[in-house]
């Protein structure tokens, strides 16, 4: 329903206290929470990727841009209503303590940014804070800074808290997520009412040594495509710190080591004292590949391929693979494969001569394989089986005539019985012969810091509030105004401080939504925390709310309203369902 607003001042903790802390009503299955870093080795091997290479992903991060402006096309009054009777959670600290008024605005120690892979592939960060819990380990953001609304993935990869995070300074460590909780209807339909996040993180950790970040290489793929598709596959690896990944191609050739040395070895190492590495190779003189049997004649003139060679230096046949009747699928002598990969033939048992036919020892001009003009020398006569399509993926389909049944070749009067035959060929190349992932697998010394509600403290929670309370907005605004100008660069820590009004913006399904007047811009202030009866002094409050966008209302090409969801009862269940899940060390 629609509610009046409700103009009030400050109150007391123990009037809030008063106003009664007994659990809302909530509906089973209101609560929907997925693992980030579940194993002590994922999470040391996301805070090494943050830490490795300088920092360079944490300094080169970026404002997540996700659903920013989602409210500035439309806003319009509407109203929150409370589900249950208000109540508050105290701060760290400030469970006896009574609330004071103070002109001095003290910036807050559990604000800082979470940083995150975006749907993108790429470092981007929000806003965040540290929030009460049983275990001093809980981080209250956006929905949209830790589900992954622009892929549809379930939560963004190697999410880190980083309390007063600035410019590459961590001054009380990296906080690594382990479980986020988040309501339902966020979770599965994106609900905006519901845009909140309540995640636990592991102890923070701090580098205390840094080694050289090891090399990797990959097996080597004949193709880019699946050397794309493996390099996929380890930036979507959660355990592990890659940095600088990137397909290299391998290229063959004497006295071309870059690709040898135990490396490329085909088993994906990461040292450099592998031992396959000759795998694949024909000694020094570059990897071999297969050929197709028209290049390999090419490289072969007037060479029997049904054979024993010699062939030309740098080539070589595979051994004859003997298959069934069945198996062999024209009635010709010979054919190739529709691929051009493999040769099928046949011989006779009892070993005869061939006739002069053109199959196999006659030597005519145009013959498969015999010398003479017109063979397999030039190319030609390589065509596969005439039938339309293969059977098996190494040979074509069957002829429309297919040899009898008894291996018999009637068409000079006798019978004559066949064994069959399947052949590839190689050749070793001097170019581009494979693709394989490189990069660097981060290997940094860490040790413990302790809890995040030790280091910083945490905000207390306060839901089903009255509408038109003062608060304050503590964030990292980035970005320009609608008209170009910058106001703030994301850099520092800002501040804002305005009374709640009642909004709604049905462009993301939010009919319940809080606004407050503020200048703050750009995707960097998204997960700014909202803090109720804040104390300057003691820099605590009461988590109120959280940005989830923001708006130019009066359409002047300035943004001037911040918006969150209103927190009721099912945010308080949410916030219940992470705050006593104990998280531990990473080292």
């Amino acid at each position: 329903m629609k509610r009046s607003l409700a103009f009030g001042g400050l109150v007391a903790t123990a009037g809030l206290l008063a106003a009664g802390l007994a659990a809302p009503a909530q509906a089973a299955g209101d609560v929907a929470s997925t693992p980030l870093a579940n194993t002590n080795l994922a999470a040391q091997e996301v805070a090494a990727f943050w830490y490795g290479e300088a920092k360079a992903n944490l300094i080169n991060a970026t404002p997540y841009g996700v659903e920013t402006k989602i409210v500035a096309k439309h806003v319009s009054t509407g109203g929150p209503s409370a589900d249950t009777k208000p109540g508050v959670v105290p701060a760290i600290g400030d469970e006896k303590k009574t609330t004071s008024k103070s002109k001095n605005v003290n910036l807050p120690k559990t604000v800082g940014k979470v940083f995150f892979i975006g749907g993108d592939g790429r470092p981007h960060w929000c806003t965040a804070t540290s929030v009460q819990s049983g275990y001093r380990n809980l981080v209250a953001t956006a929905g949209h800074c830790v589900y992954d609304t622009e892929s549809n993935k379930a939560t963004l990869d190697k999410w880190v808290f980083v309390p007063g995070y600035y410019q590459g300074k961590t001054p009380w460590g990296i906080y690594v997520g382990k479980q986020a909780f988040t309501h339902y209807d966020y979770d599965v339909y994106e609900d905006g009412d519901r845009d909140y996040a309540f995640v636990t993180v592991y102890n923070g950790v701090l580098p205390e040594s840094v080694r050289a970040d090891r090399h990797y290489e990959s097996k080597v793929f004949r193709t880019r495509a699946e050397a794309e598709k493996e390099l996929r596959r380890l930036e979507a690896d959660k355990t592990t710190g890659w940095s600088d990944l990137r397909i290299v191609e391998v290229r063959g050739g004497r006295g071309n080591d870059d690709h040898h040395h135990g490396r490329g070895d085909h088993r994906g190492r990461d040292n450099d004292r592998g031992r396959d590495y000759d795998r694949g190779r024909d000694n020094d003189r570059g990897y071999k590949v297969a050929v197709s049997v028209a290049d390999f004649a090419k490289l072969n003139p007037n060479k029997d391929l049904t054979g024993n060679g010699p062939w030309a230096e740098g080539t070589g046949a595979d051994a004859p693979v003997e298959i069934s009747k069945s198996d062999y699928r024209s009635d010709q002598d010979s054919y190739v494969s529709r691929d051009g990969s493999t040769l099928y033939f046949r011989k006779p048992v009892d070993g005869k001569p061939g006739d002069g036919d053109g199959h196999h020892g006659g030597g005519k001009d145009g013959d498969h394989h015999g010398g003479g003009k017109g063979g397999w020398g030039d190319g030609r006569d390589l065509a596969p089986s005439p039938s339309p399509s293969p059977v098996t993926s190494e040979s074509p389909a069957a002829d429309s005539t297919p040899a009898n049944d008894q291996g018999e070749d009637k068409g000079k009067g006798r019978e004559r019985v066949y064994k069959y035959f399947k052949r590839t060929f190689w050749a070793t190349k001097q170019g581009v012969v494979g693709y394989k992932v490189v990069g660097k697998k981060l290997a940094i010394g860490l040790k413990d810091v302790g809890r995040l509600g030790d280091n910083v403290g945490g905000q207390g929670l306060a839901y089903n509030q009255k509408v038109g309370k003062p608060v304050f907005i503590f964030g990292y605004p980035s970005g320009s105004h609608p008209d170009g100008n910058y106001a703030f660069t994301g850099k520092t820590l800002k501040w804002a401080y305005g009374k709640t009004f009642a909004v709604q913006a049905p462009e993301v399904k939010g009919e319940e939504l809080l606004g407050v007047k503020t200048s703050f811009t750009g995707e960097g202030s998204i997960g700014s925390s909202w803090l109720l009866n804040y104390q300057s002094a003691r820099r605590l409050g009461y988590l109120n709310g959280v940005t989830i966008g923001l708006a130019d209302t009066d359409k002047n090409g300035r943004i001037d309203t911040s918006v969150s969801p209103y927190f009721d009862g099912e945010t308080y269940g949410v916030y219940k369902s992470a705050a006593n899940l104990w998280s531990g060390k990473i080292v």
